[in-house]
């Protein structure tokens, strides 16, 4: 057999059936051998292998999936041998007694050695293992369970404690099977089995912090004591509970062990610091669990010491910007990446931004464009107090208005999902009220914006934007990129917006979540138990768009989040983006 495949289905092997259920009563049964009974038919088996379940080192599984890791399924191959016990009446038929059957690849049949014959009678069971040995016996005793147990009690089929080869590994893995042929099947009698697995599998996943760098032309370059989480090429020598695993190509390492109460995923292996290029010993030890069969155990295990060399990474949406005003240039700490011991990454303190769109596709500002802002839209770790958008009754000029209803009437979000113009409209509003005495008041938000500039220049040589109010697209991909859910799934809509009056709380906690790595938060809800963030974007003549979470309110069942149309009057906190 061989693991690192799918499941074998459809796998058949051929006996000689005798069919007494056709015969007349005369023809009967005795004492396990045949009367005078039908001529012999094809005996079809069918043989299926369950995958293992995968768990956590924990042992609990949320969603009871099989193993995803294509390197753990399983298929024979030609040569495989199995064993066969037939059962009627607690006692075993025929000396169908650990009869070996071998898999022939090319003709898709398992064959007794020795072209032995197979019958099948009435109420005969069949109990079938992998992989197969001389002289196993079964204990009938107690039922089919108990030839099961003497099965896996068995000292000739227990896990090998050198596992280091796909043979030693793949034989340690017991697999049982009990059926009864069928015999209303329309192309024949056939006897399905279900392989399943006796022991538990544990898989190991050494990983390691290691330096990463940013592609040519990326505009930016990783910041200092940037690590990224990766595999740890480095481990040898592993042991694990007590077993030389085996490695696979995912570079995990897996070992077959036997069910047992209270255990843990335990062991250790050599690795090298990348700091000095010294070999290291990694001890390593899960939670206190069960290992049941059937099951799979994970531990993932984060070396203590930085691994060595380093990969090329490009930008990803919840990355953390610096501006380096020394060396003149944008810096990035992965958002995935390593944390200190409290909780936020290496000098958290000089972070300024945090990116939100970085897919190309989606760098549409033409404005941005062509001073080569292209990268990134980035938010502020911060806001700049509440602000209201503009006066009402007015359409701003320049400046496109999305309603609800004018894309619901097309059945096309793309309008709110694409505006990515958050720059563009931000430098339109400020000219359209250029010299106005109530520019202040009327226009607080982007005056909030504009004053921050001001004051906050961008630094000689650092290529970036100004800040300014971001855009619906920039907002809708906030929430898609980093709170995980795209507005355009929201349940709830109306006809002020997109809506969703079940996922507010979640997306708010992953925000604040990604955002407590910098040791920053979201401001506070208002008395009426909202949450709101001004957006460049015009809705109508009396509305702009904005962002907006509204929770724990007393007077709904509701944690909402929606991307609606309020008055321009309204004020709402302002979070400016820039882009590099």
């Amino acid at each position: 057999m061989k693991r690192y495949m799918k499941f074998f289905t459809g796998i058949v092997f051929w006996g000689i059936l005798l069919v007494c259920s056709a015969c007349t009563d005369e023809y009967e049964a005795n004492n396990g051998g045949m009367k005078e009974c039908c001529e012999g038919v094809p005996f079809t088996v069918r043989a299926i292998v369950a995958d293992f379940e995968e768990l956590s080192n924990a042992g609990k599984s949320s969603t009871r999936t099989s193993v995803r890791d294509e390197h753990f399924k399983m298929e024979f191959v030609d040569g495989d041998s199995i064993g066969v016990f037939a059962i009627k009446d607690g006692a075993i038929m025929d000396n169908i007694d650990n009869a070996k059957l071998v898999y022939n690849m090319s003709s898709g049949s398992w064959n007794p050695v020795g072209n032995g014959t197979l019958y099948w009678y009435d109420g005969v069971s069949y109990v079938a293992y992998y992989p197969y040995r001389k002289n196993i016996t079964i204990d009938l005793s107690k039922g089919m369970d108990g030839a099961i147990a003497s099965l896996t009690g068995n000292e000739k089929l227990q896990p090998a404690k050198d596992q280091s080869t796909t043979e030693k590994h793949i034989v340690s893995d017991l697999l049982v099977a009990t059926g009864v042929p069928a015999i209303d099947n329309s192309s024949g009698i056939i006897l399905n089995l279900l392989f399943q697995h006796q022991f538990a599998l544990l898989v190991l996943q050494p990983q390691v912090y290691v330096g990463c760098f940013a592609p040519e032309k990326a505009g930016f370059v990783y910041h200092r004591e940037s690590r990224v989480l990766g595999t740890d090429s480095a481990a040898i020598n592993v042991s694990l509970n007590g077993i030389t695993p085996y490695q696979i190509d995912s570079l995990k390492y897996c070992a077959i062990v036997p069910p047992q109460a209270n255990a843990r995923v335990t062991g250790n292996y050599m690795t090298t610091d990348g700091r000095d290029d010294t070999n290291i010993k990694i001890n390593y030890s899960g939670s206190s669990i069960s290992f049941t069969s059937g099951k799979c155990y994970t531990l993932k295990v984060i070396s203590p010491v930085p691994g060595k060399g380093s990969i090329e990474r490009k930008l990803y949406p919840g990355d953390f910007v610096f501006q380096n005003e020394i060396d003149k240039r944008i810096e990035v700490h992965p958002g995935n990446g390593k944390l200190e011991e409290d909780g936020k990454i290496y000098d958290y303190e000089n972070a300024i931004g945090m990116v939100i769109t970085c897919d190309p596709e989606r760098m549409t500002d033409e404005r941005c464009n062509k001073k080569g802002w292209n990268h990134a839209y980035v938010m502020m770790l911060d806001s700049l107090k509440e602000g209201n958008w503009g006066p009402m009754d007015l359409i701003e000029a320049d400046i496109d208005t999305i309603s609800i209803a004018d894309v619901k009437s097309k059945h096309d979000f793309s309008r709110i999902k694409n505006n990515m113009n958050g720059y563009s409209e931000t430098l339109q509003m400020l000219a359209n009220h250029e010299g106005d005495a109530s520019f202040v008041s009327d226009c607080r938000a982007f005056y909030l914006v504009k004053t921050y500039n001001n004051s906050n220049k961008v630094p000689d040589g650092i290529e970036r934007s100004p800040w300014f109010l971001p855009s619906i697209g920039q907002w809708f991909d906030v929430l898609v990129n980093i709170c995980g859910k795209s507005p355009e799934n929201f349940r709830h809509n109306t006809g002020n917006g997109l809506q969703d009056e079940k996922w507010g709380q979640e997306t708010l906690d992953k925000l604040e979540g990604q955002l407590s790595k910098v040791g920053k938060s979201l401001p506070q809800f208002n008395v009426n138990y909202r949450l709101g963030f001004s957006c460049s974007s015009q809705y109508d003549k009396d509305r702009s768009w904005m962002l907006l979470w509204h929770i724990d309110d007393p007077l709904y069942k509701w944690e909402r989040v929606c991307l609606q149309g309020y008055n321009k009057t309204s004020a709402w906190h302002v979070r400016p983006f820039f882009a590099f």
